[in-house]
């Protein structure tokens, strides 16, 4: 069989594309809040309008708001979970401006919407960059609380979205137990894993009375593990490293009891047509 060179295997070295941004962003073909006429590079396309952008702390300018949370300003100077947060900066920055609607002043506003217009096609690139860099590394792009992030791929929670719909903060906990910026952060991942134990606690009858010894085996770890409790009969362990491995076998074991109620109920569909 033959095959082009576009059907061979695609390796994504995440600092070499950084790099890549960093100098698709240097190039001096962004308009800013103050002119339309003039040409500069994506930061001082920023900073025309940083005062407005409501996340920047105390920053005033850029480099203050990558200071502020002690990330280099230069690629080359960044490991691969800061080129990470590069890009969760530049892709935040620019679906901020393409959502922006309403400002106090109509003169901003107006603004705004020529910055939206005249950076189109430059945003467009950018974000379908990060969008394939991102893929390839097996992540995906989420927005969650206002912010966009990237959230490890996971089929087992993918499989359990659907099935709660209404269950927003659920929805919401269960994607970031898989974002980047926690993966090895043992007290994020416990304050997630907590508020999933507050969901099926007032289900735990139920959901034993369809497996007992995983529901048990759950909310052992739940009350032993320094989750919910802080009690001298904990399990203890020497590092972080050894909690968090035990953290995301707890995590995979939820959703496996999530699932179980789920599977019982089409089930119990399943019994008017054996019928």
């Amino acid at each position: 069989m033959v095959i082009s060179v576009f059907d061979l295997e695609k390796r994504t070295n995440l600092k070499k594309e950084c790099l890549k941004i960093e100098k698709y962003l240097d190039t001096e073909m962004y308009s800013t809040l103050r002119s339309s006429y003039n040409y500069y590079n994506f930061w001082a396309m920023v900073n025309s309008f940083i005062e407005y952008w409501p996340y920047r702390y105390t920053a005033t300018n850029i480099q203050d708001f990558f200071d502020l949370y002690q990330l280099p300003f230069e690629v080359k100077k960044m490991n691969n979970e800061q080129c990470l947060y590069y890009l969760q900066i530049i892709l935040d920055l620019i679906m901020w401006i393409v959502k922006q609607r309403y400002l106090e002043y109509t003169s901003i506003q107006y603004k705004f919407v020529e910055l939206r217009k005249n950076n189109s096609s430059n945003f467009k690139t950018i974000i379908e960059n990060i969008d394939l860099i991102i893929e390839l590394l097996n992540y995906e792009v989420v927005e969650i609380n206002e912010h966009f992030t990237f959230i490890k791929r996971d089929a087992d929670v993918d499989s359990i979205l659907p099935i709660l719909e209404n269950e927003d903060d659920l929805r919401i906990a269960l994607l970031e137990y898989n974002d980047f910026r926690i993966e090895n952060n043992r007290e994020e991942k416990k304050n997630i894993l907590k508020k999933i134990g507050d969901y099926l606690e007032p289900n735990r009858r139920e959901l034993s009375s369809l497996n007992k010894s995983l529901t048990d085996d759950v909310f052992f770890i739940l009350n032993k593990f320094y989750i919910r409790h802080n009690n001298d009969g904990n399990i203890k362990f020497d590092t972080d490293e050894e909690y968090i491995l035990w953290y995301d076998n707890l995590f995979k074991m939820m959703i496996q009891l999530i699932r179980t109620k789920n599977i019982k109920e089409i089930q119990n569909q399943l019994k008017d047509f054996k019928k």
